[in-house]
């Protein structure tokens, strides 16, 4: 299960695609230069564009020219510079305002690439800030891989024979929910709060499950290191919200938590 690194990608503060692409503008210039950077590309051009995930291909970070952006992929149009740091078409001609010309924009030259913005940096960024958004993504992304397979072991742990919940406790949650007037003339709750009951009993011993899953977890750190446990905020913050709840149930019936009149 890989994500890809450029959906963690932090979005730059103050700073967007246009912002970038305009760096290619010179006053008194109607046409747009490609911008300087470096890209995360193919050293074969050839295998890059017919088969860019082949375990064959080497990449590397190379100079290339910026020439424009696509809004609806987001990704950039990068083009790789020759040996003297020009960005050349294959007769030689420079390559302005994005390769486009009035017929429009030609078909992809062979050292062409349209890359995401995680295997872009710019020469007119401070590296070790680009550095730093990186790392923070491939963080993020473990992070939520993490997370996912975390929940995924709870929901598929088997719930038979575990401990169900009280049945006083049960029922005096079908109590509280029932002294709402209105709901006591629907005929039709009974049906419903069946369908409830049976959520709850199965929220429970889910509930059993992952107590029992981080004991286990937390007793062997280096056996699943692969699992993120949910941090203890969020669980804190369940827990009290839990408790107000409940606190709530104790001191009010439950149709006072509600206004009178019409709502806005």
């Amino acid at each position: 299960m890989k994500f890809f690194i450029g959906c963690f990608l932090v979005s730059e503060v103050n700073l967007n695609f246009t912002h970038w692409i305009s760096l290619g503008l010179e006053p008194g210039f109607s046409d747009r230069k490609p911008v300087p950077g470096k890209a995360l590309l193919p050293t074969d051009d050839v295998l890059g564009h017919e088969d860019p995930k082949s375990h064959e291909l080497i990449y590397e970070w190379i100079d290339v020219g910026v020439l424009d952006y696509d809004k609806e992929t987001d990704l950039y149009l990068v083009h790789k510079t020759e040996e003297k740091g020009l960005v050349r078409d294959e007769e030689g001609r420079p390559i302005l305002n994005g390769g486009i010309t009035p017929e429009g924009r030609g078909p992809l030259l062979p050292r062409q690439y349209w890359v995401p913005r995680v295997c872009l940096q710019f020469l007119a960024e401070d590296p070790q800030v680009f550095a730093e958004r990186v790392a923070a993504a491939d963080s993020l992304r473990k992070k939520t891989q993490g997370l996912l397979m975390y929940h995924l072991y709870v929901d598929c742990m088997p719930t038979e024979g575990q401990d169900a919940i009280n049945e006083k406790s049960l029922q005096r949650m079908k109590r509280l929910a029932m002294q709402t007037p209105k709901l006591k003339e629907e005929k039709s709750m009974l049906d419903s709060i069946s369908i409830l009951e049976k959520e709850v009993k199965l929220d429970y011993k889910h509930i059993m499950n992952r107590i029992s899953f981080d004991r286990v977890i937390t007793s062997k750190p280096q056996m699943f290191s692969y699992v993120t446990l949910p941090d203890k905020e969020e669980k804190e913050k369940v827990s009290a919200l839990l408790h107000d709840i409940a606190c709530a149930l104790e001191q009010r019936p439950f149709h006072k938590s509600f206004p009178k009149g019409p709502v806005l």
